[in-house]
Parts: structure tokens; C-alpha cells; sequence
């Protein structure tokens, strides 16, 4: 977190938009009474971050958050509970940068066979669900998430896999046959960059990787120059 938070402030004067792709957190929950619910806020670790983030929307920068599979209920938590207004997206969606039709997302729905995930995952994320968290509250519903994200991890992300899961390119492909001429997930753990040609044009796939493995980010500079980085200042 120390090192995420000196990257950003590092940024915060040569940047205009920020993307978050989810899942920046081992779990977090937009609880509407977070700072009054039981004696302290709900997720007292994570105020540096909001904090940090904060001061990038004091500057001016535009922030973006695209919900993982780590975090929920996130759509009206940073105006109702710090004053910002940060566009979230539950799902992944269609977005222009200059020239390019762009689809971003988090990337956990990119494996179509997976369906035993994507079904629990339309469990997870629904109004009832929601309610039953909000009547948990903070304790138990994270001592339960940590249970599932133990196990999900030990399902789909195996520490020793070289190479990037081959679903991932198979998806964009696929987007750049819907006519996107960029894609750009996460949620692999693997930074991963392919550019491909589609019926004369140039198509464009990056996997931003992780931050606690790879401490890796896209950087893009108009026009159209992108650039996948690793940050090593601390």
C-alpha cells in the first residue's frame, strides 16, 4: 500500500485520468454508514487510499473505477462518503480514447467456461446479496469473504502458471471481431501485451497485470501511444 501511494502521489502532476480496474483491495464493501458503523470505519486500513484519492480529484484528475471480483456496491460510495465524483462501473463496458473504441473491464467474466464462477458471481452481485452483507456488517462479511477468496484463488490463479491464461486473448479477440480496436482487463495477475490485425486494422489487447506481484500499470499518452510499465520507486 506504502508503495501504491507514493506511485500515485509521483503521478499526480503529469496525469489527467485515472483507471482503477478492481479488485484494489482484498475485499471492500461501499457500506453506506461507513464511518459510523461500530466504533471506527468500517475499513480503517484503506483510509490512506481514500485519502490519496482524494487528493488526486482536488487536482483535478478524473477518476474511473471498474468493480472486480474483491469489491462491491461501490456506485454511489465515493460521492456520499468523501465528496467524489468517480464514475463506477459494476461490469466492463465501451469507452473512446481519441480514435480508439475501446472495451475495458476487470477481466474475471473473460473465460465463458468458467461457469460455475459466473454463476456464483451472479449470487454475489445482487440487490439481496447486498442487503445481507449491509445487515452483516463489516466483521462478518469479511471474515467470509476472506474464506471464499482463499479459495477462489487457489482456484484460478496458480502462483506457478509462466504464462498468461490463454482465455484472456481469446476474449479480445473475440471484441476486436465485435469491431473494438482496444482491449484492456485485469484480474490475471499477468501483465501481458499482443497486438493483433483484424480486416486491416490494428488491435490492440494489454492485461495491466497486478500491483502486489508486478507493480504494474498501463500508461497511455495521446495520440495513441501506450505503454506497459512497472513502478520501482519503492
Amino acid at each position: 500500500m506504502r508503495g501504491f501511494l507514493r506511485f500515485l502521489d509521483s503521478e499526480k502532476k503529469q496525469i489527467g485520468h485515472l483507471v482503477i480496474l478492481g479488485d484494489l483491495f482484498e475485499f471492500f464493501f461501499g457500506f453506506k454508514n461507513f464511518f459510523s458503523t461500530e466504533k471506527s470505519p468500517a475499513f480503517t486500513e484503506y483510509l490512506p487510499v481514500f485519502n490519496e484519492l482524494r487528493s488526486l480529484y482536488e487536482e483535478g484528475i478524473q477518476i474511473k473505477y471498474f468493480e472486480g471480483n474483491h469489491d462491491f456496491f461501490l456506485h454511489s460510495f465515493f460521492s456520499e462518503q468523501f465528496g467524489m465524483e468517480i464514475e463506477v462501473y459494476p461490469n466492463g463496458c465501451e469507452q473512446r480514447l481519441e480514435e480508439y473504441r475501446a472495451f475495458i473491464a476487470h477481466g474475471d467474466l473473460s473465460n465463458p467456461r468458467q461457469w460455475t464462477y459466473r454463476t456464483f458471481r451472479r449470487i454475489l452481485k445482487n440487490w439481496l446479496t447486498y442487503r445481507l452483507i449491509h445487515l452483516a456488517g463489516p466483521r462478518i462479511s469479511r471474515q467470509v469473504a476472506k474464506r471464499l477468496s482463499d479459495a477462489s484463488y487457489q482456484k484460478y490463479h496458480d502462483e506457478g502458471q509462466p504464462a498468461p491464461p490463454p482465455a484472456f486473448r481469446a476474449f479480445a479477440h473475440q471484441k476486436f471481431l465485435e469491431g473494438f480496436d482496444l482491449v484492456i482487463l485485469g484480474h490475471s495477475h499477468h501483465p501481458e501485451e499482443v497486438e493483433e490485425w483484424v480486416d486491416g486494422r490494428r488491435c490492440l489487447y494489454y492485461n495491466v497485470g497486478d500491483w502486489e506481484g508486478h507493480r504494474s500499470f498501463l500508461r497511455y499518452t495521446p495520440p495513441g501511444r501506450f505503454q506497459l510499465e512497472q513502478y520501482y520507486g519503492g
